[in-house]
């Protein structure tokens, strides 16, 4: 666990490609600095360990909400379903000492900011399930045109919950909004980006 969890606040906080598996050995206190790379035999490996390691607990809150939403004849609301995907990685990102966030930031980076990449890295089942479900509620939009909004989208909620979870590591506030306020701001922000009509005739 605490290579794990070492390996997520160096990726984190450094980048994926400067971290090397011998650092993570290293600022985890192991006496064998090829501790990580016993454990995990590569960096793709670790990765996907500490998304198993996160998605357990996020994507069950996700899975919550959905069947919360589900019960109470919510999911034809577009922003419902945004909702769904942004509150458990918002309430993540308020955790005291997390990086995971920063580290979903830097993975993203790290696969061209490829959002839809993600997912093979493992878990996030529920995301995916949750972003199919808004896909399927904006049937305006033409298909060459949604997918780069699905792909900013992901990279909106990424982006502006790193920077939530760096602000509440500090100490401080994004944009002086309180965490609840910026969360909603975020929702709203991200459901107009989908929603909107396309000015393409």
């Amino acid at each position: 666990m605490q290579i794990l969890l070492t390996a997520e606040r160096l990726f984190a906080t450094q980048g994926i490609d400067a971290t090397s598996l011998r650092q993570v050995s290293s600022e985890a206190r192991q006496r064998n600095t090829a501790a990580a790379k016993y454990h995990f035999q590569d960096k793709k490996t670790l990765l996907r360990a500490i998304f198993e390691h996160r998605l357990s607990v996020i994507d069950a809150r996700r899975g919550e909400l959905l069947k919360s939403a589900e019960a109470e004849g919510r999911l034809d609301d577009p922003r419902e379903l945004v909702g769904i995907l942004v509150r458990p990685l918002a309430e993540q990102a308020a955790e005291p000492g997390s990086h995971y966030v920063r580290f979903l930031d830097r993975a993203c980076e790290f696969v061209g900011r490829d959002v839809t990449a993600l997912p093979e890295m493992g878990g996030m089942e529920e995301a995916v399930a949750v972003g199919r479900l808004v896909t399927a509620r904006l049937p305006r939009l033409a298909q060459p045109l949604l997918r780069p909004r699905l792909g900013w989208a992901g990279q909106l909620i990424i982006s502006a919950l790193a920077d939530l979870e760096a602000a509440e590591e500090a100490g401080t506030s994004v944009h002086e909004l309180d965490t609840g306020t910026y969360v909603t701001a975020l929702i709203d922000a991200v459901t107009g980006l989908l929603t909107a009509d396309s000015g393409a005739r």
